[in-house]
């Protein structure tokens, strides 16, 4: 009687086992096909893939051409610039996170650009595998430089040209401007601009990037912009892909359902 009771017991929990696997599956089905039919959410999923590409390719991409000018030279190694360096994830973070709590069309525009700058950058780095040797080979006792010294020898020299940090920080300011919920924000605005600024210099300022990273950051930055703002939610070339809102003489920032 025992064993049949054993044996009726492990089969309860084998059935139960199976059913909550079958629950499970279903939700994350579920959740996907959510994500997919929410074209913003859509755009922040994808930003993901491609972060976890990059840092695949980053893993096997070593090596290529040096980028170096004269210039980098003429820059210093200042190491409290760190911070405005990691304040970059933040940056993604927060505007991430604003925008879906305000404007899906403005997270889907934003993060549209992003991805566009990241898979952009990801076949550059494929077709014309770069590195930098700028770094310093001796560090400071300051917390600040062992921060840097830490961030380095957990994160390669390759893949630096374009930058990534330049262009995303153009991308993600662009969408803070360009969006009726910061319409009126101006001081907001230019809390933007002076953290893209200081994110930018310090790419240079940590040695983390040439100046020619920045250059092309930069480059790579606008042209997605004017890509994304002035063709492709263009509302006279593509009308259905601009909200009736953002057409409208009296504009306010929309609330999300």
């Amino acid at each position: 009687m025992k064993i049949i009771e054993t044996i009726e017991v492990l089969s309860n929990f084998g059935r139960a086992t199976l059913s909550c696997k079958s629950i499970w599956r279903k939700e994350v089905v579920n959740v996907f096909v959510k994500v997919r039919n929410d074209k913003a959410l859509w755009q922040v999923f994808i930003y993901l893939v491609t972060v976890i590409i990059f840092f695949v390719e980053k893993t096997f991409n070593l090596g290529g051409y040096n980028i170096y000018s004269k210039i980098d030279n003429l820059i210093p190694f200042v190491p409290i610039f760190v911070i405005p360096y990691f304040s970059w994830f933040l940056f993604i973070i927060g505007t991430g996170l604003i925008f879906l709590i305000k404007s899906k069309q403005d997270l889907r525009k934003t993060f549209l650009s992003v991805n566009l700058c990241m898979v952009i950058a990801l076949l550059v780095y494929l077709i014309f595998p770069n590195y930098q040797s700028l770094r310093p080979e001796t560090y400071a006792s300051d917390i600040f430089s062992q921060w840097v010294k830490l961030l380095q020898i957990k994160d390669s020299s390759s893949e630096v040209c374009p930058s990534l940090h330049v262009a995303v920080c153009i991308s993600l300011y662009t969408g803070i401007t360009h969006s009726i919920c910061f319409r009126d924000r101006s001081i907001m605005k230019f809390l933007a601009l002076i953290l893209t600024i200081l994110i930018i210099l310090s790419t240079v300022f940590i040695k983390q990037h040439s100046i020619v990273d920045v250059a092309f950051g930069l480059l790579l930055g606008v042209v997605v912009h004017l890509f994304v703002y002035k063709i492709y939610f263009n509302p006279t070339l593509f009308p259905n892909r601009v909200e009736n809102w953002e057409i409208s003489d009296n504009r306010s920032c929309p609330k999300v359902s």
